[in-house]
């Protein structure tokens, strides 16, 4: 294969649509007749919907009808195994279960007047007693529900012989995926079939529970999501705005526009759970881990039990013979939780990382020293080799990048100026994941190629990729290269999520080009083809063009074509998962170096630069991926100084439900941030070897920060998001 093309920085497919303001999100679609629907929400945590008088919103012109959870059409819940974000259905009965539950809709000839509506709906609670808001209370009452749990060795007494040992509870709490497209849908019925424009990390997933929903074959279902606003997990699963859209435009026979507004973004599209994670670590005199605990809880809702697993790491991470995993949640009157970037491994991270720090103080030994003598040969968890693992480069590169060796380890030591510096470093690690992928590609007479599949391009690259594959192996020029993602009618794809679009389509894009070159080579040498009478295998396609290996005439894709009177030809590409996942363990890991820089009597804490070097496999599209990390990188810093979203205690609702009081990072808080991808191709993966890089960016950068922070200010933080009052004093 000619590699000129994988791996270099191509400008992505879809960025003039984007930049130009030309590409269509779900909700800028308008079709003939469209109305518009609005929300209200529940304004208590826990009870019963009574009664809804819209005598005031029925009378106001222009308003089409009120659906409620007291009479609307009774929709289906789905199984556990189609990504549904709340099992129970939209209205499915007048129970409350959660501050900011959706309870009615207005669908009116505007936006506006809709939410007039919405806002005089009159609803009569009946508020329960008992409600579940406090997460420590719970906590200290045993309110948990075991979920999982796993161990090898023994852990507990091998924790009670080791030399150095650490004992820490570490907290994280409710993030917001806050991304800038609102949840939304516009839908509309032909007859019997449902069409939904709609921002999803899963076209396909999304159509199977539309049509589980509304009790619809499958085949009647189209979701078409060519362009998705930032999703980071919040858009993986079905939730409201597109069941409700739909069923607002089956009564009102016409096409419904539905978007949560940023208030309801908060509560009714999932967030990443509150969780408490006690680390219990021990190691001999040399620095070798002896016994690992991690017990970990999150937080749920009332009718979803809905599992962070933030210890899953710990079980392979590390080598340590003695290791005891469990998972527990709590539930409680809020909306249920749903994955966020990284879930699971990001909470997880922040713990093991931290407490890992914390054990390297205790055996005064270099926070990269312990890492190193404990990277883990094999999967001890799986009992399984890995396909290939280059930790150990990862932190060695990073901390050589970061300039390490220059690190004075006496904490409140480096100082330039009023600022206190400290560094902190923290390993990455993320599962690689594939799924399965079917593609066809398309040899057209006029020269250029379509290739299709139903995966979706939520921001990350996978136009890019899907055409910088193509012209890898036909040499056509890129621009002439169509790529039809983003819609449940094409051949089954996907989804965008767990970092594992890119090892899933590589392989079946490369088979389906390869069929589609070779069906055009068979026409070519075929009676009265341009090469009749020629070993097909005397050829090759160079530049778009089929020519003899030996030099001479080219023929073009079009006139190949046009000697058959066919408009095209097509290949179709397969991939799935295979044997290997049973003879190897697959996972990305890298390295975060931190540098943060306190100034007391300012009170202020900024990161000042970050350094990563992370191995994800061969590397597709430089750019693409790069700008993946970044994007994580800055996250992170979200993660480890800004983001929570707070509750308050008496009503179950967010008190930061916007983003004027929820803090996510702006330019200025972003650090310089130093790069390096491997790109060394794994072996067992898939054709090329690539893998996903979504969450390896984002997972260990957290705890590197906090790291940092101690070593600047001998002040261990334990709970996210570290506060300047944290530190002061």
């Amino acid at each position: 294969m000619d590699t000129n093309i994988i791996g270099r920085p191509l400008n992505r497919k879809d960025g003039h649509l984007k930049v130009t303001g030309a590409a269509l999100y779900a909700t800028d679609h308008q079709r003939e007749g469209q109305a518009y629907a609005c929300a209200a929400h529940s304004e208590i945590a826990s009870g019963e919907l009574l009664a809804v008088d819209a005598t005031a919103t029925l009378a106001l012109p222009g308003v089409l009808t009120v659906l409620h959870a007291l009479d609307a059409p009774k929709l289906f819940r789905c199984p556990e195994s189609l990504n549904v974000g709340e099992r129970r259905p939209p209205f499915e009965d007048n129970r409350i279960y959660y501050a900011g539950q959706i309870l009615a809709l207005v669908v009116a000839e505007s936006f506006e007047v809709a939410r007039h509506g919405a806002q005089l709906l009159e609803l009569k609670y009946k508020e329960d007693e008992q409600v579940s808001l406090d997460f420590e209370r719970d906590l200290r009452e045993g309110k948990i529900e075991q979920t999982d749990a796993s161990s090898r060795g023994q852990a507990a007494e091998a924790f009670d012989r080791g030399h150095a040992r650490i004992d820490a509870t570490y907290e994280t709490p409710v993030g917001i995926h806050c991304a800038m497209e609102l949840h939304g849908a516009v839908a509309w019925w032909e007859e019997e079939r449902l069409v939904v424009e709609d921002s999803t990390q899963w076209v396909v997933g999304q159509s199977k529970a539309l049509a589980n929903t509304f009790g619809l074959p499958e085949s009647d279902v189209e979701v078409r999501s060519r362009f998705v606003g930032g999703g980071f997990g919040g858009k993986l699963f079905l939730w409201s705005p597109s069941i409700l859209a739909a069923e607002a435009s089956r009564v009102v026979g016409r096409p419904v526009q539905f978007s949560l507004d940023r208030r309801g973004q908060f509560t009714s599209a999932g967030h990443r759970p509150r969780t408490r994670q006690r680390l219990r670590l021990a190691a001999d005199e040399d620095g070798h881990l002896v016994s690992l605990r991690h017990e970990a809880v999150n937080q749920t809702s009332q009718v979803d039990q809905y599992e962070e697993s933030c210890p899953d790491v710990s079980a392979s991470l590390y080598q340590c013979p003695n290791v005891s995993i469990s998972q527990g949640v709590v539930r409680s009157h809020v909306g249920t939780p749903t994955p966020m970037r990284g879930p699971g491994e990001t909470p997880g991270l922040w713990a093991l990382e931290s407490a890992l720090d914390e054990l390297a103080v205790e055996l005064k030994i270099d926070p990269l020293e312990l890492r190193l003598r404990n990277v883990a040969q094999r999967d001890e968890a799986k009992d399984l080799p890995w396909s290939i693992n280059l930790h150990e480069r990862c932190l060695r590169e990073a901390a050589a990048r970061f300039g390490w060796s220059q690190r004075n380890p006496e904490v409140g030591s480096m100082r330039e100026g009023s600022e206190v510096i400290g560094w902190g470093i923290a390993s990455t690690s993320w599962a690689a994941m594939r799924s399965s992928a079917t593609v066809t590609v398309d040899l057209l007479q006029s020269g250029k190629a379509r290739i299709s599949c139903a995966t979706q391009d939520i921001g990350t690259g996978t136009y890019t990729v899907f055409a910088q594959m193509v012209k890898e192996l036909t040499g056509l020029p890129f621009d002439s290269i169509e790529v039809r993602i983003g819609n449940s009618r094409l051949p089954t794809g996907p989804i965008s999520g767990g970092s594992m679009v890119t090892a899933t389509v590589v392989p079946a894009i490369a088979e389906a080009t390869e069929k589609a070159i070779d069906a055009l080579l068979d026409l070519a040498v075929a009676e009265d083809g341009p090469f009749a009478g020629s070993d097909k295998k005397s050829l090759r396609m160079v530049g778009g063009k089929l020519c003899s290996r030996s030099g001479g005439a080219s023929r073009s894709i079009g006139e190949v074509l046009e000697s058959k009177r066919l408009s095209f030809v097509s290949g179709k590409g397969e991939a799935s998962p295979g044997e290997e996942q049973e003879r190897y363990s697959f996972r990305s890991f890298g390295a975060h170096c931190a540098e943060v820089r306190w100034d007391a009597g300012l009170g202020r804490l900024r990161v000042s630069r970050v350094t990563s070097v992370i191995d994800s496999g061969r590397i597709i599209n430089l750019d693409t991926a790069s700008n993946q990390v970044y994007g994580a990188i800055v996250m992170g810093v979200g993660m480890a100084l800004l983001e929570e979203s707070v509750y308050d205690k008496r009503t179950g609702r967010p008190v930061t439900d916007n983003l004027a009081d929820y803090l996510v990072p702006v330019m200025t808080d972003c650090p310089e941030i130093d790069l390096s991808l491997l790109n060394v191709p794994d072996p067992h993966i898939g054709k090329l070897g690539a893998r996903g890089i979504g969450e390896v960016g984002l997972t260990g950068v957290a705890p590197a920060i906090g790291n940092a922070v101690y070593h600047a200010t001998g002040k261990r933080i334990r709970t996210l998001p570290i506060r300047m009052e944290d530190l002061m004093g």
